[in-house]
């Protein structure tokens, strides 16, 4: 692994949304409100310089001049969509307002495969939304700072649950004089899992590959890997990994130690591999024993300019009946 991707997570700005119920609810809570309302007027913008952007900034910098840039159309209409994903929605004026949120990162570029990456991570993510916002270069603030130069930001939102373009409903906010907006607005939903296999327990989704230690015994548990040719028209069918773990164990049978012993394949992990966004290899890593979710750390690299990087990554374990 010659470099390794990286992905600036910061923390999300949340709205709070006070739900009045009654009249009655509204008259008990009225001296509460009004002493949130100064609260939130107190907690005016402090000028104070944000993260600098990673994105083109328009020249006037106007809204109208910020949805113009060529650059941040582009960058939604030739985004690839990652293996294991389909497109919900592409090119929209607005983010995703929906059900499950999961948090979002501000990343250096607009990178829907990066995008993936983190929701493959994320346990029980099932889709994601990546584009560009136009943010200010100070917190604003009404009396010193109302409406500064703005930034351009690569945002990427991660959601518990499939999503459509009718929940692109946040067109963005006005903070004092200056107007939050987005472009380039692109979703994507998980595919389902794979299928179960015969003699296996299984399919548990990984956020990358297995990169396992040597076990407790300081043995490596690790016995190789088999790769097949791949494309996005054919069906991803781990069955071919649980064959190659049943074939691996059928050799080593007949061909054991002096003692008599030798290994048992008890477990896989099945992987797309891509290259520069389009998937050309299923990988089966096969191992002796059991590893958890906490090992897949293997979540690609770069060999030279070409990109490589795993997605649809699960693992099964042979059944005790089978074992």
């Amino acid at each position: 692994m010659t470099r390794s991707l990286s992905i600036l997570r910061l923390p999300p700005h949340t709205p709070t949304n006070i739900i009045m119920r009654s009249a009655i609810v509204l008259s008990a809570l009225a001296g509460v409100a009004l002493a949130e309302h100064r609260s939130l007027i107190g907690r005016d913008g402090t000028c104070k310089p944000q993260p600098a952007g990673s994105g083109p900034v328009a020249s006037p910098d106007t809204v109208e001049a910020f949805f113009a840039i060529p650059e941040l159309q582009t960058l939604s209409t030739s985004a690839p969509t990652p293996d294991g994903y389909t497109s919900a929605f592409t090119g929209l004026n607005a983010s995703l307002n929906a059900n499950k949120y999961m948090g979002l990162w501000t990343l250096t570029s607009y990178d829907t495969i990066g995008c993936a990456s983190l929701c493959d991570k994320t346990t029980g993510c099932e889709a994601f939304n990546m584009y560009s916002e136009r943010d200010p270069t100070l917190d604003p603030n009404a009396s010193n700072c109302a409406n500064p130069a703005s930034l351009t930001n690569y945002k990427c939102t991660l959601w518990g649950a499939g999503v459509s373009a009718d929940q692109a409903k946040n067109f963005g906010q006005w903070r004092d004089n200056f107007q939050v907006v987005i472009t380039g607005s692109n979703a994507y939903n998980k595919v389902p899992a794979p299928c179960t296999v015969p003699g296996y327990d299984g399919p548990t989704q990984l956020g990358g590959a297995i990169n396992a230690p040597l076990d407790a015994n300081r043995h490596d548990t690790y016995m190789g890997v088999r790769v097949y040719p791949f494309n996005e028209d054919q069906e991803y069918d781990p069955t071919a990994c649980a064959t190659a773990c049943t074939s691996q164990t059928a050799y080593n049978k007949g061909h054991p130690a002096k003692d008599g012993s030798y290994q048992t394949c008890r477990f896989f992990n099945s992987w797309v591999q891509s290259k520069n966004g389009v998937a050309y290899e299923v990988h089966c890593g096969l191992y002796n024993q059991t590893w958890s979710p906490q090992y897949a750390t293997n979540y690609g690299q770069y060999q030279g300019s070409n990109r490589i990087t795993v997605s649809r990554s699960y693992s099964y374990t042979l059944s005790e009946v089978s074992a």
